[in-house]
């Protein structure tokens, strides 16, 4: 396997990044735009495998409380987005959305959420069932009220993710795949020795964004006792034919309990319908059922009734990091070079402005981190065949846009070689997927997964019987 980056195990950072999902990446791509060395260790194969490969992909401009540090750092993120995905090709649309009330009741909660969202400096504003409707058309005949919040944003967190990995490595950042941490050791002089599966790696500080296995990770270093465990949740894909109809994400009303379930656009053009939400023990228990699955979907046709169970195209389920603690980002009470950096949900709304302030803390913690003048700030143009204006110029291009290997999704051989040779480079069909959605549309990769492993396994050097399906497990088994 490929390992991206040039320095590797057996040597000094002075950080090392725990972690390879979207907070663990944002991180160690702020970190590598100065002048202190940084490593990131992920236990699976590739980055963006755990919450962040799995959620609604929605860059929130609201989640919870006025007066928190995870408030704070959305509204810092929220106004980035457009400026960010720009120069990091990552597809983000800011198109609002409407939470509906049902009932009374839910009208009533709806001026609470309107009272949260202006003291946190939010825009919102209380809708009759005509604006509604205006609105969103799809949207029940039922409905008795509706909070407008203009600023709500759909993002893809799985090129996202990629994105700040690719930017990191650009600049110089060391990641080490496959390297599940196995002990931490503190040194007479301050520092960590971090060992994984892979080698060991020296570091002054450890920042701590491993998601659900963030308290094994803290045990280890022999930090305070953080609770934290997988909360599983479901999802239903919509078909592009139905979910273009769509106008702006759908919000059920929030209870003091949960969120709920919600109809969210996409950017690839479909549509996802959940969450659930169900505290579990393994975090690899990824799989889903069918009476949760018909009752999110009934749920979601309490919102937009038109929604019917043909035009569901897959189903999967992935675990977000509950824990005591809803967001955590600051230093561990107990061992001073260790800072922990997790959220429950939003961890892909609050990422830029996560990293900036880890950043700051670190600095403040005696960390040497001058901004360098030789940044790379953007990556290279990465156009999709799908959402190019004008296909002709990326024929002339490079030829192999002409050469389609997923139809449903439009996703060409020039976009998935770009992938295979990447910074931080696809090794499975997974990861192809992934960054390139391919295999994403109604055949759910009946039609492409053969070109797809074929152009994998090319890049690999691997065979039919060994080239990976997933970070895990590979096509042949």
């Amino acid at each position: 396997m490929k390992t991206p980056g040039t320095r590797g195990f057996d040597e000094s950072f002075d950080v090392a990044v725990i972690g390879g999902g979207v907070l663990g990446t944002a991180v160690a791509a702020r970190l590598s735009a100065t002048s202190a060395s940084v490593c990131l260790l992920e236990a699976e194969n590739d980055v963006c495998e755990g919450a962040s490969k799995g959620n609604a992909g929605v860059a929130v401009s609201y989640y919870g409380p006025p007066g928190t540090l995870e408030t704070e750092l959305i509204n810092r993120s929220c106004p980035r987005w457009e400026e960010l995905c720009a120069r990091l090709g990552v597809p983000y649309r800011r198109i609002g959305g409407v939470m509906v009330a049902l009932n009374d009741s839910e009208a009533s909660r709806l001026d609470h959420t309107l009272g949260e969202l202006e003291q946190a400096g939010v825009r919102g504003e209380l809708l009759d069932p005509a604006q509604v409707r205006h609105i969103e058309p799809l949207i029940t005949a039922d409905c008795v009220a509706g909070l407008h919040m203009p600023d709500e944003g759909v993002i893809d967190p799985m090129a996202l993710t990629v994105a700040y990995a690719d930017l990191a490595v650009t600049n110089g950042a060391s990641f080490q795949l496959g390297a599940r941490v196995e002990r931490i050791d503190r040194l007479d002089d301050g520092t960590s020795l971090v060992g994984t599966t892979r080698g060991r790696v020296r570091a002054r500080f450890i920042v701590n964004a491993a998601g659900v296995a963030a308290g094994q990770i803290a045990q280890l270093a022999g930090g305070e006792a953080l609770h934290c465990w997988p909360r599983k949740g479901q999802y239903a894909v919509i078909d592009r034919l139905f979910a273009e109809r769509l106008s702006t994400i759908v919000f059920c009303t929030h209870s003091p309990d949960t969120k709920g379930i919600n109809v969210v656009p996409t950017t690839h053009g479909s549509a996802l319908l959940g969450p659930t939400a169900l505290d579990i023990d393994d975090p690899y228990d990824k799989a889903t059922d069918y009476d949760t699955v018909a009752a999110l979907i009934e749920s979601a046709r309490r919102l937009v009734p038109d929604l019917t169970t043909d035009v569901v195209i897959k189903t999967f389920a992935a675990n977000r990091p509950a824990g005591d603690e809803q967001h955590r980002l600051r230093f561990d009470t107990r061992v001073d070079n260790l800072l922990h950096c997790t959220d429950r949900s939003a961890g892909v709304s609050l990422s830029p402005a996560a990293a900036d302030l880890t950043l700051e803390l670190l600095r403040e913690a005696g960390l040497p981190a001058e901004d360098r003048a030789d940044t790379v700030i953007a990556l290279p143009p990465s156009p999709r065949l799908r959402t190019a204006a004008n296909p002709d110029a990326l024929f002339a291009q490079d030829a192999l846009f002409g050469q389609i290997v997923c139809a449903c999704e439009h996703v060409s051989a020039a976009e998935i070689n770009r992938t295979l040779t990447a910074p931080v480079p696809a090794t499975s069909v997974d990861g192809v997927r992934k960054r390139t959605g391919a295999a994403y549309g109604r055949c759910q990769g009946s039609l492409c997964s053969a070109g797809i492993t074929f152009m994998t396994a090319l890049s690999t050097n691997t065979g039919p019987a060994t080239v990976r399906q997933t970070s895990q497990g590979t096509v042949g088994a």
